[in-house]
């Protein structure tokens, strides 16, 4: 699903993508992490963030299911997104899920404190 999702954004900003390091590209000299999830149930994926990647990454992509469903947020915006997010896994690393259906995103640990993220929908133009 990555080689799609690169393909996608390739598309979107008619230019080809480099690798920067095994996570993270290069697009127009934007630095970006892709992240892919299968569906977890329903129209729920879960992801993590590593925190390192906040000063690496200009932009994180979280594609959901399919490189038609990708939910594309400058770093700042995500960090503010994950404030309060609980941290979990062998790196305990803030963790959301994002409710495809809905275009809502919840931290963990904040059941209840969904935020809209319909905006971020495919929005390759929020890349240079």
């Amino acid at each position: 699903m990555k080689a799609s999702v690169i393909q996608a954004l390739e598309r979107a900003k008619n230019t080809k993508a480099f690798a920067t390091s095994r996570s993270l590209i290069t697009v127009n000299g934007s630095i970006i992490n892709i992240r892919t999830a299968s569906q977890k149930a329903g129209s729920k994926y879960w992801f993590d963030v590593t925190p390192s990647f906040y000063t690496k990454a200009q932009f994180f992509l979280f594609a959901c299911g399919s490189a038609s469903t990708v939910y594309i947020f400058p770093s700042i915006i995500l960090q503010q997104q994950l404030k309060n997010a609980s941290l979990g896994g062998e790196k305990q690393v803030p963790n959301f899920t994002i409710f495809s259906d809905k275009h809502e995103l919840e931290p963990a640990g904040a059941a209840g404190a969904r935020s809209s993220i319909r905006q971020y929908l495919n929005a390759y133009s929020l890349i240079p």
